[in-house]
């Protein structure tokens, strides 16, 4: 039986080495830079005594760029792309998509659509979600209720053989390549760096120390991705 703590130690120490360069790259969503004046080791000649002409200058804020992330629409389209297979959807998927991204627009971003049905339900019987922005920024609410949607879906069997069904020459158990397929089928366009690859093999390397089942191991490894921010970049 799959429990969402299962693998979550060693995913956080994991999940902390890959997204450094993420955050590195991409700088904290809405934050912003602060300069210390000091920090910049400039010499002015001064020998300590405040000049009157150039008074000691303030802290500098200066705003930095906010990090785009993908809307709902993106999000949904891109989990059954993933979790469809040759012979259907995963269990629930629509279900699981409806309740952790497509009526969450106010955490996604994307307005709805009040005529998409007779109910009304694309706009979860709320008319004014119809004004949502295309894009809103990173929230905490929108990652914790798309981690649950990772959880769920990959919590089934069926969830992690869609992702294997995707991967040409699957081996046995993951490899490097294999690595990069998973990576793939979320960060579309990206390759998966060498640090992430060497990351998620080591901690395949750990449950199969454990005499985890191959299953699990491919679980794990498809849930770390699926979990981490970075594929909503846009």
């Amino acid at each position: 039986m799959f429990t969402s703590n299962k693998y979550k130690i060693f995913g956080l120490l994991l999940l902390g080495t890959v997204m450094t360069q993420f955050y590195q790259n991409c700088g904290e969503m809405g934050g912003f830079a602060v300069l210390d004046q000091s920090s910049l080791n400039l010499d002015m000649g001064s020998t300590g005594d405040t000049d009157q002409n150039h008074p000691p200058q303030k802290d500098v804020v200066l705003p930095t760029q906010k990090v785009q992330v993908v809307n709902r629409e993106y999000v949904a389209a891109l989990m059954r792309e993933i979790f469809t297979t040759s012979s259907g959807p995963v269990p629930n998927l629509e279900g699981l998509l409806n309740q952790w991204v497509v009526n969450r627009g106010a955490q996604y971003g994307l307005g709805c659509n009040p005529y998409n049905s007779y109910s009304g339900r694309d706009c979860g019987g709320d008319v004014s979600n119809a004004n949502l922005p295309i894009k809103v920024d990173g929230n905490t609410v929108r990652e914790s209720f798309r981690v649950q949607l990772c959880e769920n879906i990959l919590g089934m069997d069926e969830g992690v053989n869609a992702i294997l069904e995707k991967i040409p020459n699957r081996p046995a158990a993951p490899t490097a390549e294999a690595v990069r397929q998973v990576y793939g089928l979320f960060y579309r366009g990206d390759g998966a760096s060498d640090i992430t690859v060497s990351s998620l093999l080591e901690l395949d390397k750990v449950l199969a120390q454990k005499g985890e089942p191959v299953i699990e191991r491919w679980r794990a490894l498809s849930l770390q991705v699926c979990e981490s921010p970075g594929w909503q970049l846009q």
